[in-house]
């Protein structure tokens, strides 16, 4: 909905833009400032109010119609249009939720003002029994379904723009908060008001108005009844009714009224892709593997997996995860002088998988151990519950603890992060580890920072199969852990990386940025290989200007790595580092090293 200029007034203004990637984590300067690359575009006659958008489907809006289209082609699969005794008038944004359609409505311009939303089967368009509102103050603009709760926007124009507020219904539509928009948005509103709004990945508000091309990233704040203005963010959209792909992370449906445009885009920022100072080359040892699985009758007979590394004086110990020929995977150790890595000495199972139902149940996997204080050790793996398809077997990471890295015993029965379980989450189905850091806050404290792997969908097509993201937690004392959302997703610009990413291995550096290995998973090979990068405050990255830039190891050969490598762990060594990793059947043929070619 809009109204003309000649019945509003236009304000010129000026306002700071606050750069905040992530809640409560602030931008250092215009090299990470965030925004949304245009990744394709669909025609579409409908493409006049909004669009919306599901796991295979984009839906483009307009105040009578919609259509449905496939995802990947762009081809039209279903249509709608409304009789003349519909009493549909105005149809603005819509939201995808368990299967149905839900589109806000009101008769604007007409009065006295009626407010509805519409509600078809997301598959046939068929128009199912609306949800009708008493209000007639204010437009429906928008309604979103988010952590459990019904989002609508009641929209006021011109003078009355300010008047514009956000509501949030249970599930019996009963109201329970209510907010207003910030001046600094208010003023780019104007002379319309909010148009579109759908929640991001990590959390926050993204709306937009009826004109520029750009989205307002707002927090809901936890008092106060003023939504915060977090960020602005160019997009190649002019305004109107948007929404997250909550099946693909980090990519973002608009429209261009004025082309008859349905646009996709992904979120970036503006160094993502510049180039990486420190380029790392590896030379394989010709031993690999250098820890193969064993014989019949050992804990790690038929894989050896997730190896990581701690160095305690001059001996390796590598943490793996070992699969048994009852399926079971179990946390074990190997031990090897740092001057032979031929020779080593194995041990475990450190301790046993949880009881039947718990949420490690079936597998402990990917370990990860850090020495939190002289006399405390913590070892953080994932549980696999041995229920679920796929990915969704994981629910949760859990915690060993130990007084001298060799005896262990599991912490608590519940895990110390998990699984969301909210579509649109970047760990909604499933949780995986990867690795904490040591870091000092702002007040001088200690804070440990826990880079692990998000799973977000599950499906058929590879896309949603096996779609991972690379989170981000934060703790002061390595148990209780405040979830921050996403820092890397695909690129699926980069046939090697074009699906998922995982697994991240971060180093910060004596110049205190920052270094990630990570497990990336596309197209290419099918599956995984060995990427890299950069950052110089852990929240933004880069991967190198092109494709190829960050691709490390890859699949080679005809043997033990031919299909995949995976889940490095990496150690300096002097002026070389040392890569620990597994390769084929997710380590059915063992762990291998590589040492990498002298760096600063």
């Amino acid at each position: 909905m809009r109204i003309s200029r000649r019945q509003a007034y236009f304000v010129s203004w000026v306002y700071l833009l606050m750069l905040v990637v992530l809640p409560g984590i602030t931008q250092a300067d215009d090299s990470t400032s965030r925004r949304f690359q245009k990744l394709r575009h669909f025609d579409s006659t409908e493409a006049h109010q909004a669009v919306a958008v599901d796991a295979t489907s984009f839906y483009a809006i307009s105040n009578r119609e919609i259509s449905r289209y496939e995802k990947e082609t762009g081809q039209q699969i279903a249509n709608w249009k409304a009789e003349q005794d519909s009493g549909i008038r105005h149809l603005n944004s819509g939201t995808v939720v368990d299967g149905k359609l839900f589109c806000a409505h009101s008769n604007w311009p007409a009065k006295p003002l009626k407010n509805s939303i519409q509600i078809f089967d997301g598959t046939t368009l068929k128009r199912l029994p609306p949800r009708e509102f008493p209000e007639t103050e204010g437009a429906i603009n928008w309604v979103e379904r988010h952590r459990n709760h019904w989002w609508v926007v009641f929209a006021f124009y011109g003078n009355d723009a300010r008047r514009t507020r956000l509501v949030r219904y249970d599930d019996k539509w009963q109201p329970t908060r209510q907010w207003t928009f910030p001046d600094t948005v208010i003023q780019r509103f104007l002379p319309n008001s909010n148009s579109g709004g759908s929640f991001g990945p990590n959390g926050l508000l993204y709306v937009t108005g009826h004109d520029h091309a750009e989205l307002y990233a707002l927090r809901i704040p936890t008092q106060g009844q003023v939504l915060e203005h977090v960020d602005t963010l160019a997009a190649p959209i002019a305004g109107q009714g948007v929404a997250w792909d909550r099946s693909d992370i980090g990519i973002l449906y608009g429209i261009v009224r004025s082309k008859k445009q349905v646009v996709k885009a992904r979120l970036t920022h503006a160094s993502e892709f510049g180039s990486l100072k420190r380029r790392v080359t590896w030379t394989r040892d010709e031993r690999n593997p250098i820890l193969p699985p064993r014989a019949t009758g050992h804990f790690d007979s038929t894989r050896c997996m997730n190896p990581w590394v701690v160095r305690i004086n001059n001996q390796y110990n590598v943490y793996y995860s070992g699969g048994d020929t009852h399926g079971i995977q179990r946390i074990g150790l190997a031990t090897a002088a740092v001057n032979d890595i031929s020779k080593w000495t194995r041990r475990g199972p450190l301790f046993e998988t949880g009881k039947k139902s718990s949420f490690d149940a079936r597998w402990c996997v990917l370990p990860h151990v850090i020495k939190m204080a002289a006399d405390r050790w913590h070892l953080y793996y994932t549980g696999n519950a041995g229920v679920g398809s796929g990915l969704s077997a994981f629910p949760g990471i859990g915690l060993a603890t130990s007084r001298d890295g060799q005896d262990w015993r599991r912490e608590r029965r519940e895990p110390v992060l998990s699984r969301s379980r909210e579509h649109g989450d970047p760990d909604a189905i499933g949780i995986a580890g990867g690795s904490i850091l040591r870091t000092t806050n702002s007040a001088g404290k200690t804070e440990w920072w826990f880079y692990y792997t998000g799973c977000p969908t599950i499906g058929r097509p590879l896309r949603l199969n096996q779609q991972k993201t690379i989170c981000l937690a934060v703790s002061d004392d390595g148990i209780n852990w405040k979830k921050l959302g996403t820092v890397m997703w695909r690129d699926p610009a980069r046939d090697y990386e074009n699906i998922g990413v995982a697994g991240p291995v971060v180093h910060r550096r004596k110049d205190g940025t920052f270094q990630m290995w990570y497990s990336a998973i596309g197209t290419r090979w099918g599956y995984y290989s060995i990427c890299y990068a950069e950052s110089a405050d852990g929240i933004y990255w880069t991967r190198g200007n092109k494709s190829g830039d960050n691709l490390q190891l890859q699949p080679r050969g005809d043997g033990w790595e031919k299909q995949m490598v995976e889940y490095p762990s990496v150690i300096r060594e002097g002026n070389r580092l040392r890569m620990f990793y597994c390769g084929n059947g997710y380590g059915k043929s063992g762990i291998g090293t590589a040492i990498s070619s002298p760096i600063d």
